[in-house]
């Protein structure tokens, strides 16, 4: 009877696994499409102007602007520092890199510099300056300062393609 019970129990647990896993690979099937179809936090900045003179930016000094929102102590924008280093080595040349961080990181420069990441310009705007909902946030900015695209938090291979082929393809 023990015995049974067990199998039943194992029966289950590979049972809900298989629902649990088929949930997931629902999602990130070419029948509902792919990742980039479904909304992120982000998605409600695509569309709002940034005003150069609140936020310190000259967004017409190239084509593209890539507002990187980071915080020195933020364990995300830690681990993302490798992409962040590929980006400001890209070939960028109509592409400028600007970080944005709270008034209060006075950390963030040495920060930067220790992980070898040298954007542009570094920003100090205070909080809700910019349409983030946190940090690491990305935003791509047209020449106008429209918001065109923004990918919240760590970025898995495909996101991170998807902000190369963004701003440079």
């Amino acid at each position: 009877m023990d015995r049974v019970l067990g199998l039943l129990a194992d029966a289950l647990i590979v049972v809900v696994a298989i629902v649990v896993l088929g949930v997931i690979g629902i999602r990130y099937t070419s029948f509902f499409g792919t990742p980039a179809d479904f909304r992120t936090p982000g998605d409600q900045a695509v569309g709002e102007q940034l005003d150069s003179v609140v936020v310190g930016v000259d967004f017409g000094a190239g084509a593209k602007t890539l507002v990187m929102a980071l915080d020195s102590d933020c364990v995300f924008c830690q681990q993302s520092m490798p992409f962040y280093r590929r980006l400001l080595e890209a070939d960028r040349a109509d592409t400028q890199i600007v970080v944005a961080t709270s008034p209060d990181d006075s950390a963030i420069i040495d920060y930067l510099s220790t992980e070898r990441v040298n954007p542009d310009t570094v920003v100090f705007v205070e909080p809700g300056t910019l349409p983030v909902p946190g940090t690491p946030t990305l935003l791509s900015v047209d020449n106008q300062g429209l918001i065109t695209h923004a990918w919240v938090g760590l970025l898995d291979d495909y996101r991170e393609a998807e902000v190369i082929s963004s701003l440079f393809g």
